[in-house]
């Protein structure tokens, strides 16, 4: 089971709130003049043709952003896995920094 080191930083995940109303409440419309409504039926022939890529195309920006927030509130966190220690009794670990341990006469250096 995962825990956290720091799991009060889970709370940042709240800040999706405001991306996604950010993103439910940008405007979509911009105001055009057309001479003819010819271009009109072309442009609605466009977009039904490729409605599926335009949706993916618009909701991208906002799927990369939730991911970001998400990835980063998660290495915020400090998740971790505790391990049971097999280790029983005392562990000693020796650093020998003496000048025989400096010697360049036998491979490796």
């Amino acid at each position: 089971m995962i825990s956290f080191l720091t799991p009060l930083m889970l709370l940042l995940g709240l800040l999706a709130a405001p991306i996604i109303l950010l993103y439910m409440l940008r405007l979509r419309r911009q105001e055009m003049l057309v001479s003819s409504t010819m271009l009109w039926q072309r442009l609605l022939r466009d977009r039904e043709a490729n409605a599926p890529w335009q949706k993916l195309r618009r909701n991208l920006l906002l799927i990369l952003q939730l991911l970001i927030l998400a990835l980063l509130v998660f290495a915020l966190a400090r998740p971790f896995l505790p391990v049971p220690s097999v280790i029983s009794g005392s562990v000693v670990v020796l650093l020998d920094g003496s000048a025989s341990m400096l010697a360049t006469d036998v491979e490796p250096n």
